[in-house]
């Protein structure tokens, strides 16, 4: 029998709870010990309180631990060599007083347009100093990445230009490629959303200058899908596997605009989860939700008093996308200057028979007649983006 093979016996026998008292010793630090599973924890609570969509695996690979922080791929090993098949925290394998290492990297799957970020810090850093770090150099990585943008190709439908990489086809015809603002136009026929997923998902996961607007796209059909949307993915022929923000659309990862942002959105910078964007702004405009029924029910000029029967018009549904696209627009307005305003494009950007097909095919059950989403999403964006001040001529000033 080989050395190794009584090393990954004795694994399995101590997994199988064969030697009590080393699984015990294993997990009890003594003077001077950092234990990685601990710096673990502490990153993933750390980075969940600032708002940002987390993952872990919750065991280390390779006497590695793997987190994926919004855009972000983090790293926790200890340094020099050890044994790989052991567990970082097993003291016959390592010197537990070591203090072990935090890698942050991002694109999270840098193979395409390689590492646009590489953080190393010290894993006794505060949970606090590790978020504010990360973020100040995630908004300079993505101030570079999108400086670098080299404007190959048009938008098959706006005709705005954009690298050929950062453009998707909403149907099954690959040649017409779009940007996220024209997707649900109503020039387009036979999409396609549950193979467009798949794919803004692989632009968002490889490229740190992703358009921000792919995550508005993502927050409306994650918000408008139904029940079975994971089956309907996994139905979809590809190796990838759907990522958890279509099953909880608050965990979509929201790219806010650089440079002065409003007061509500300042600890965001540079970018959060959808849940905590809305949070923030509804906190700071508390009565957002009825102002935007009452701008509904005023443009159809609904005189309905009775608060039970008053029509909501899909609010509560959409609004979480409807900021994502007034926030996200707002982004792409001062990183992409060149070509059509984001607002002019989202203007009349939301076709009913588009989105009614889009709907169908992710099994959603909202309402998709004339008064339904395109109708929402027109009249909530520029109502959310004057509350924040969005699309204001000069915004926003770096």
């Amino acid at each position: 029998m080989t050395s190794n093979r009584k090393k990954k016996l004795a694994v399995r026998a101590e997994a199988a709870g064969g030697s009590h008292a080393r699984a015990a010793r294993l997990h009890t630090p003594g003077p001077g010990v950092v234990l990685t599973a601990d710096v673990q924890r502490q990153l993933i609570d750390a980075f969940a309180a600032a708002g940002w969509p987390v993952e872990s695996d919750g065991f280390p690979d390779g006497g590695t631990w793997t987190g994926w922080l919004g855009p972000v791929w983090s790293l926790l090993q200890r340094p020099g060599r050890g044994d790989t098949e052991a567990d970082p925290d097993d003291p016959d394998h390592y010197d537990l007083t070591t203090v072990p290492e935090l890698t942050f990297i991002t694109p999270r799957i840098p193979l395409r347009t390689g590492e646009a970020m590489v953080v190393t810090l010290p894993a006794t850093t505060s949970g606090a100093r590790l978020v504010r770090a990360v973020s100040e150099e995630l908004a300079r990585a993505r101030a570079a990445a999108v400086g670098c943008l080299v404007q190959d190709t048009e938008c098959s439908l706006c005709g705005d230009p954009y690298p050929k990489a950062h453009l998707l086809p909403a149907t099954g015809n690959d040649r017409l490629l779009l940007c996220p603002f024209c997707v649900f136009d109503g020039d387009i026929l036979g999409a396609d959303p549950l193979f467009l997923a798949y794919l803004i998902d692989e632009l968002s996961s490889q490229d740190a200058a992703v358009p921000a607007g792919w995550a508005a796209v993502t927050a409306l059909l994650a918000c408008a899908a139904g029940p079975d949307l994971r089956e309907r993915l996994e139905s979809v022929e590809t190796l990838a596997v759907p990522l958890p923000h279509w099953f909880d659309p608050g965990q979509v990862w929201v790219w806010l605009p650089p440079g002065n942002l409003p007061a509500a959105l300042q600890p965001l910078s540079p970018g959060t989860s959808l849940a905590k964007l809305v949070d923030a702004v509804e906190r700071d405009h508390p009565d957002l939700r009825e102002r935007f029924r009452a701008r509904l029910a005023d443009i159809l000029e609904d005189e309905e008093d009775d608060e039970e029967g008053a029509p909501d018009y899909l609010v509560e549904e959409l609004l979480p996308a409807a900021i994502c696209y007034a926030v996200t627009a707002a982004t792409q307005a001062a990183e992409r200057p060149r070509g059509h305003s984001p607002w002019h494009l989202l203007s009349d950007g939301f076709e009913e028979g588009n989105l009614a097909d889009c709907f169908e095919e992710i099994g959603s059950i909202l309402d998709t007649d004339p008064l339904g989403p395109a109708f929402t999403l027109s009249v909530g964006v520029p109502l959310i983006a004057e509350l924040l001040d969005l699309h204001r001529p000069d915004f926003p000033q770096s």
